[in-house]
């Protein structure tokens, strides 16, 4: 098989593996053609930003054919902007003309079949073309898994080097971290008030644990969350989590020492 879900949900959007790496991704190109071929599978983040995209292309397309058909006024003929070129369209959103085309496409689907369509440059303030909107960032499961396993020391994370921080800029677009520069390679990351409740210790969260230092791991499901005896400064924000694994071993641990083996919530 030469394809891949990441290369279906790009072929989706009307864009090249080379406007995908520059625009939705910044990212090598080769990098895009490894995930595109399944030569190496997609990072779940990339598979993510395709998935919003065409949500996005395609509500831009549906928002736009209302928009049409209320200017036509009750006429048949309806008048549609085309985007001079990739540049003009980048202006209304778009990471390129052939995916604004997609938009265009989906909005003339949703137009009546008799309708004559005339298709003529875009002009602002005058002749419409449709508008790429950002779209609400809900929380996965793996965004779950990436704010539990990042290293916080108090309430902040500090990530070094010349990496892929996509990932974690998923999270700042939830609400779940807020990230800023300490040098020009550096980036530390601060929890906020709702990255705290998301890293929070659930019934049902799974972990994977070995019941004694060194042992073999195995799955536990969190089955009782309670504050820690006796708080003081150095405990406050701790819990004392209870486990039970499928036969029935329950172990007990603080949330500090299992939230980097966090294998998924309840489900």
């Amino acid at each position: 098989m030469s394809t891949s879900v990441y290369n279906l949900l790009r072929e989706a959007c009307g864009i090249s593996q080379s406007e995908a790496a520059d625009h939705i991704h910044e990212t090598r190109l080769d990098t895009v053609k490894s995930w595109s071929s399944d030569r190496r599978p997609a990072p779940q983040w990339a598979i993510n930003q395709m998935q919003s995209m065409v949500r996005r292309i395609r509500a831009a397309g549906e928002t736009f054919a209302e928009q049409i058909k209320q200017r036509a006024q009750g006429q048949n003929v309806f008048v549609i902007g085309l985007p001079h070129d990739d540049d003009d369209a980048r202006a209304c959103g778009f990471p390129s003309s052939a995916a604004q085309h997609q938009a265009i496409a989906i909005a003339i689907s949703l137009l009546p079949d008799d309708a004559e369509i005339r298709l003529v440059a875009r002009v602002r303030g005058s002749i419409p073309a449709p508008v790429l909107q950002l779209e609400k960032v809900e929380p996965t499961a793996t965004d779950r898994h990436v704010l539990m396993t990042m290293s916080f020391l108090g309430n902040q994370c500090t990530t070094e080097g010349n990496m892929n921080r996509r990932k974690f800029e998923r999270l700042e677009d939830i609400g779940w971290i807020k990230g800023f520069a300490v040098n020009l390679s550096d980036v530390t990351y601060e929890l906020t008030a709702a990255g705290k409740e998301a890293r929070a210790v659930r019934p049902g969260d799974r972990f994977r644990l070995a019941v004694e230092t060194g042992g073999e791991e195995r799955a536990f499901r969190v089955e009782e969350v309670t504050p820690a005896p006796r708080p003081n400064m150095f405990s406050k924000d701790k819990a004392n989590i209870t486990l039970v694994d499928d036969s029935g071993i329950r172990i007990t641990r603080l949330d500090k020492e299992i939230r980097s083996y966090f294998i998924g919530p309840a489900g």
